[in-house]
C-alpha cells in the first residue's frame, strides 16, 4: 500500500498548483515546478519571475540540473555584466568579493532519488573542470546549461587575482521527506560535496542541500523583514524625521540577518552598486581599521534611511518599511570590518544616520536624487527616479499591473508576481518590438540602463504610456507560450528566441517591421494581439528559418540571436511571406 502523503507535502503541492495557475497557467507542470522551486531556493536574493525563468536550463541534456544562477557581490550576473565582459580587467573589481553559483534540481516526485545525486556528481565534475573547455561538453549537455556555467567560470578566472570568496551551492528540491533518507543516498550526497571541493579547492563555502516538503513550505512562508529595531546613542528630531548617532555594531545588527548575511532587500532602492576598492572605499576602510583615526562620523557623510514609520523607546528606534537609499558603500565597508567578529575597536565608533519618514513616492525620489549628488554618479544610475519612469508606474497601476521601478517593491507588498515587470523587462520588450532589435534584448539585457542613447530610444515622454503596458503583456504571453508544451521548443530555443518571436508578432500585426516605439501606438490602443494558433505558426516559422540560418552560417543559436544580422534575416523571411498588393 503506497504511503499517504504528509500534510506538509499536501500543502506545498496545493500551493504549487495555485501558484502555477496564477503565474504560469500554460506552462507544463514540470517546468513550472522548476521555476517555483528555484524561486524558493533563492528566496534570500529576492529575484523576480523573469530572473528566475532566465536561469532555467532543464529540458534535455541537462545533467540533472534544472536551473543555474551566478551572483557576484550579491548581484545576479547576465551575459553583459561587467565582470564577464571582455573589456573589463581584474583591477576594475574589488578584492575579497563574493562569487556564488547556485545549482537547482527540482522534481515533483514524493521522494529523493539516488540516481539524481549520481548524475549531479558526474555533471559537476565535468563542468567545473577548468582544464576542459565547455565547448567540448556540447555533445553531453545543452548549450543553455553550458552558457550559465560559462558565466561562473569566466567570472572565476577573471577574478582569480582579486581573491574572490567563492561559494558553490547545490539544491535538490522535491516534495518528500528530507530527513528520512537512506545511508546510501547520504553517501552519494557526500561524494557530490567532495567532487565540488576537489574542483573548487579555494571555495569559502560548499553546500549540498535538500529542500523537502517542510523546507519548501517554510521557504514559501518566509518574508524578509522590513520592520526592524536599531539602537542609538543620541538623536535629534524634526517633525516625524530624525538624525541619530549610532554605534557601528548597532548599525551592523540592523543590516545583517541571523545568518550573518547582508540584508540585501534593505538596499534595493539604492541607486548604485558596491564599487569595490575604489579610493573612497579604501579611505572608509582605512578609517575603520586605524585606531588613531578621528571619530568615524566626522569623516563620513553617513547613511540615509527612508521608512514609513519611526518610533523611539529607551534609545531604540522601531523602523517600518526600511530602505537605505544612500550609504551603500559605507554600509558594505562596515559589514566587512565587523562581519567576522573583527573590528573590535571600530564597533564603538559612531555613524550618522538620517531617518526620513515618508510614504510619498515623489518625496522619496527627491531624497534619493539629492543624497546621491554628493559624489559623482552617472544619470544612468538614477533612472528609476526619472519622471517617465514614475509615469509608467502610475499608468500600470491604473490597469492593475505593477511596474517595479524600485526592485522588489510590489513583490514584497504581496502583489501578483505574474503582473509585476521590471524596467529591464519592459525595456527589452520594447527594444525587440519597437526597434526590431531582439538581438539587443537577447545579448545586452542590462545595457538599457547603462547607455544613455539606448535608454532614450525606449524611455522618453514622446512614447504613449499604453505602449509600455501593451508590450509587457505581449512579452509575458510569448514567454509563457515558449515554456509551454504547445511550443515544442528545446532548451536553447526557449532561452534564445522569445524576443525574436515578439518581433515577428509585431511585424505580422503591423504589416511590416516597426523601427520606432511610437509606431506601436495603434496596436497598443486597439489592444491588438495574437491567439495560440498564430503564435504556433510564427514560432514554427521562426524555428525553421533559424535552422536554415544556423546551417548556412555555421553558428550556434545562442550566438546568432545576439547579432542584428540574424534579426534582419528573420524580417526578410517574414516579409517574403506577405502577398504582393494587387
Amino acid at each position: 500500500m503506497p504511503k499517504m502523503p504528509s500534510n506538509a507535502q499536501t500543502l506545498i503541492m496545493r500551493i504549487f498548483d495555485a501558484w502555477k495557475e496564477e503565474n504560469l497557467p500554460t506552462v507544463e507542470a514540470s517546468t513550472a515546478f522548476e521555476v517555483f522551486a528555484s524561486e524558493l531556493a533563492l528566496r534570500p536574493f529576492g529575484l523576480g519571475l523573469e530572473d528566475i525563468e532566465a536561469g532555467i536550463v532543464g529540458g534535455g541534456q541537462d545533467g540533472a540540473i534544472d536551473a543555474v544562477y551566478v551572483f557576484f557581490d550579491d548581484a545576479l550576473l547576465d551575459e553583459d555584466s561587467d565582470v564577464v565582459a571582455e573589456s573589463s580587467r581584474p583591477v576594475d573589481f574589488g578584492q575579497d568579493r563574493n562569487l556564488e553559483i547556485w545549482v537547482v534540481q527540482a522534481k515533483r516526485t514524493p521522494s529523493f532519488s539516488e540516481e539524481v545525486a549520481e548524475k549531479l556528481e558526474n555533471t559537476m565534475r565535468r563542468v567545473l573542470d577548468l582544464s576542459q573547455p565547455l565547448e567540448s561538453l556540447s555533445v553531453l549537455y545543452n548549450p543553455t546549461m553550458l552558457a550559465r556555467f560559462g558565466l561562473f567560470r569566466d567570472a572565476w578566472e577573471k577574478l582569480l587575482t582579486r581573491r574572490p570568496r567563492i561559494s558553490v551551492n547545490v539544491v535538490y528540491a522535491a516534495p518528500g521527506d528530507s530527513r528520512n533518507i537512506t545511508p546510501q543516498f547520504e553517501a552519494k550526497l557526500n561524494a557530490l560535496r567532495q567532487v565540488i571541493l576537489t574542483a573548487v579547492p579555494d571555495a569559502q563555502k560548499i553546500s549540498v542541500d535538500l529542500l523537502g516538503d517542510k523546507e519548501l513550505l517554510a521557504r514559501y512562508n518566509e518574508r524578509p523583514p522590513y520592520t526592524l529595531a536599531m539602537n542609538y546613542q543620541e538623536s535629534a528630531t524634526s517633525g516625524r524625521s530624525h538624525v541619530a548617532l549610532v554605534k557601528l555594531r548597532d548599525y551592523y545588527n540592523l543590516i545583517v540577518d541571523e545568518n550573518g548575511r547582508l540584508r540585501r532587500h534593505l538596499f534595493e532602492w539604492n541607486v548604485r552598486d558596491y564599487q569595490g576598492s575604489v579610493s573612497v572605499n579604501q579611505e572608509i576602510r582605512n578609517s575603520l581599521a586605524s585606531s588613531e583615526s578621528p571619530e568615524f562620523w566626522w569623516l563620513n557623510n553617513g547613511v540615509t534611511l527612508i521608512c514609513s514609520e519611526a518610533s523611539s523607546t529607551a534609545k531604540t528606534y522601531s523602523l517600518s518599511n526600511i530602505q537605505i537609499v544612500n550609504g551603500l558603500q559605507t554600509s558594505h565597508e562596515i559589514f566587512e570590518a565587523l562581519r567576522v567578529g573583527g573590528g573590535s575597536e571600530a564597533q564603538d565608533r559612531m555613524l550618522l544616520v538620517r531617518i526620513i519618514v515618508t510614504e510619498d513616492a515623489a518625496t522619496r525620489d527627491m531624497v534619493i536624487r539629492a543624497t546621491n549628488r554628493q559624489t559623482a554618479i552617472t544619470d544612468a544610475s538614477l533612472r528609476a527616479t526619472d519622471e517617465v519612469q514614475r509615469n509608467i508606474e502610475d499608468y500600470f497601476l491604473t490597469q492593475g499591473w505593477y511596474y517595479d521601478r524600485r526592485k522588489g517593491y510590489y513583490k514584497n507588498d504581496g502583489k501578483d508576481p505574474s503582473k509585476i515587470v521590471s524596467i529591464q523587462f519592459v525595456g527589452a520588450s520594447i527594444t525587440a518590438m519597437g526597434l526590431a532589435r531582439p538581438d539587443k534584448s537577447r545579448g545586452k539585457p542590462s545595457s538599457l540602463l547603462k547607455n544613455d542613447e539606448d535608454y532614450r530610444l525606449v524611455f522618453n515622454s514622446s512614447i504613449d504610456l499604453a505602449i509600455y503596458l501593451w508590450g509587457a503583456r505581449l512579452q509575458r504571453q510569448v514567454d509563457n507560450f515558449i515554456l509551454s508544451d504547445a511550443a515544442e521548443a528545446n532548451v536553447s530555443q526557449k532561452s534564445n528566441l522569445k524576443f525574436h518571436l515578439s518581433m515577428l508578432i509585431v511585424e505580422r500585426l503591423n504589416g511590416g517591421p516597426v523601427r520606432g516605439p511610437q509606431q506601436l501606438r495603434p496596436l497598443a490602443l486597439s489592444n491588438a494581439g495574437v491567439d495560440d494558433v498564430v503564435l504556433k505558426e510564427l514560432f514554427e516559422n521562426l524555428k525553421d528559418w533559424s535552422a536554415v540560418y544556423l546551417d548556412r552560417e555555421g553558428v550556434i543559436l545562442e550566438r546568432a540571436t545576439k547579432a542584428q544580422r540574424f534579426s534582419e534575416y528573420l524580417l526578410t523571411r517574414a516579409q517574403a511571406l506577405r502577398p504582393f498588393p494587387a
